[in-house]
């Protein structure tokens, strides 16, 4: 997309100091009717391991991804989320500001990423997401995480809030069975790395 082309420093390349980063996301719009369309290889462009990419509306949140991951453009903004794949497995950061009443907590959020999951599930495909357990990285407290499975793919959902609860970010790893377990680490190493700024700051 042509954000990417401008992003300027929001993209990094492998050389640059290690800080803290952010994280999450599916663009459920574009799934939903994928069943209705063609399947068609995504514009990808292959990532140096160590790329770090800032993303959100002000460019608050970071990921970072190891060796092997290809940015999905088609399926990637800098200012609402990002899509990785390697092979068969995706990552998908999707960023959440609460531009109006902050939810009452995490649980709240995890029940707003359920409701938006409703449009795939409404439009008759196969979506079970299971009970939160409290997820922490490094840069994130009071996260949460749970199984997911969509249509035959199957992974976890991940929900990092940012300290000061004004913003979070929903992540899915989705892959099939059998997928090899070097990936599913290197995708789970990209959910680790998740940050956001004001963390960024006080690390």
């Amino acid at each position: 997309m042509d954000d990417f082309n401008r992003a300027g420093n929001a993209v990094h390349g492998a050389r640059r100091i290690w800080v803290p980063l952010a994280v999450i996301g599916v663009l459920l719009a574009l799934t939903a009717v994928e069943g209705l369309i063609p399947k068609a290889l995504p514009a990808g462009e292959a990532l140096p391991a160590g790329t770090v990419i800032e993303f959100g509306s002000d460019r608050d949140a970071s990921a970072q991804v190891g060796e092997g991951w290809t940015l999905d453009r088609d399926a990637s903004d800098l200012g609402s989320g990002l899509a990785f794949l390697q092979g068969d497995v995706s990552v998908q950061l999707t960023y959440i500001g609460f531009n109006a009443a902050k939810p009452s907590g995490t649980a709240e959020m995890w029940e707003g990423m359920d409701r938006v999951l409703d449009i795939e599930r409404h439009s008759g495909t196969d979506v079970a997401l299971g009970t939160p357990s409290e997820f922490d990285t490094k840069w994130i407290e009071g996260g949460l995480y749970g199984t997911l499975q969509i249509d035959t793919r199957i992974g976890t959902a991940f929900v990092l809030p940012a300290q000061d609860g004004t913003k979070a970010v929903e992540a899915k790893v989705l892959g099939p069975l059998h997928a090899r377990a070097e990936v599913w680490d290197s995708a789970m190493s990209i959910i680790d790395s998740v940050a956001f700024d004001d963390e960024e700051q006080h690390a």
